[in-house]
């Protein structure tokens, strides 16, 4: 069936969606999105905060509570027929390595299970290029070896083996997609990233040349359409990204330069700054605090993104509209008309 035959059918009908972790950043856009096409949206996550980044108001129907909570969950699933899975455990440094793998993994195989038992009919879930860890050849694709270097992305991993392992076992359609560095309206790094360069604080850590590889929102939401929609992706993975492949000093410049913003305060040697994060992390975890500055932060100046979007471009007939400073022009937009 062609997408276009899917898209009738969907405005005729539309789809009773079930988006999991719709208090974060890309879950709450996502939710808000598909509701906006017409459809049937519940957005699930543990807490949804009083007042948005981008200023919006959810527009879908708000569950309140864990996807482990089992019984709340099997009343979501029912009529369901497409789930897009975004709850995870992410970087809370805090977080004990047990509650990863329960929720990344063995949660998921539970959600899963019910999903089908639920009649779900596509299951599409939101993994993340952190699986790959770093990174040894530019640019990535689908068949470079992983070899995560956090407990983030090992259970990030994991679980994307558990949604192969489930659905083809019990023949459910699945996607599975691994989203490159997203940034737009309401995102807590691009807010950061603005917030640091307007106050004069940010600081560069090593010469910054480290590849990045940036997606605007708008691009990513019209990628999960395209894999709700398409019959092509089912049974797949694929790497989603936007068309270019910056260095980390390249991006933070086109961010000062579009959003009229102070260049970085200083740039300091990469040792100084993994000196300054190991501190910083030590002192605050003792508090049972997030630290300001932690070597997790210390990816975003060390590791190389950089991956071959080759295959989301075939399968989804999908390519990115925005270049990052068509992204970011679009993103002072909204920012100046709220």
């Amino acid at each position: 069936m062609s997408e276009n035959l899917n898209a009738d059918s969907m405005q005729q009908h539309g789809e009773n969606i079930l988006v999991t972790g719709a208090g974060g950043f890309l879950g709450y856009h996502v939710a808000n999105y598909f509701h906006d096409l017409g459809h049937r949206v519940d957005g699930m996550d543990v807490h949804f905060p009083q007042h948005t980044a981008d200023g919006s108001v959810p527009r879908f129907t708000k569950l309140c509570h864990d996807f482990r909570d089992w019984e709340k969950t099997e009343q979501a699933l029912a009529g369901k027929t497409v789930i897009f899975h975004l709850a995870s455990a992410h970087l809370q440094i805090s977080l004990d390595e047990k509650e990863y793998w329960d929720i990344n993994v063995h949660g998921l195989r539970t959600l899963l299970e019910k999903a089908h038992q639920a009649g779900v009919r596509r299951f599409i879930h939101i993994s993340s290029v952190g699986a790959y860890g770093k990174l040894t050849t530019i640019p990535a694709d689908e068949q470079t070896p992983c070899h995560p270097q956090s407990i983030y992305g090992e259970t990030k991993l994991a679980g994307e083996q558990e949604v192969q392992r489930v659905c083809e076992a019990c023949d459910m359609e699945y996607v599975i997609l691994r989203p490159a560095w997203i940034y737009g309206a309401g995102c807590p790094r691009t807010a950061k990233l603005h917030r640091m360069l307007k106050k004069r604080r940010f600081i560069m850590i090593g010469k910054g040349l480290n590849k990045r590889h940036p997606m605007y929102i708008k691009d990513m939401l019209e990628s999960f359409r395209l894999a709700m929609t398409r019959d092509e992706p089912v049974g797949e993975m694929m790497i989603i990204g936007g068309d270019q492949i910056v260095t980390t000093r390249e991006l933070v410049n086109t961010f000062s330069r579009v959003l009229e913003l102070p260049g970085p305060l200083l740039t300091l040697p990469y040792p100084l700054g993994v000196l300054m994060a190991t501190v910083s992390e030590a002192c605050f975890t003792a508090l049972g605090k997030e630290p300001p500055v932690s070597r997790r932060t210390l990816e975003f100046f060390n590791t190389d993104n950089g991956f071959d979007i080759s295959k989301s471009k075939k399968l989804l007939a999908f390519t990115p509209r925005y270049t990052l400073e068509q992204g970011l022009t679009d993103y002072k937009k909204m920012l100046n008309s709220r």
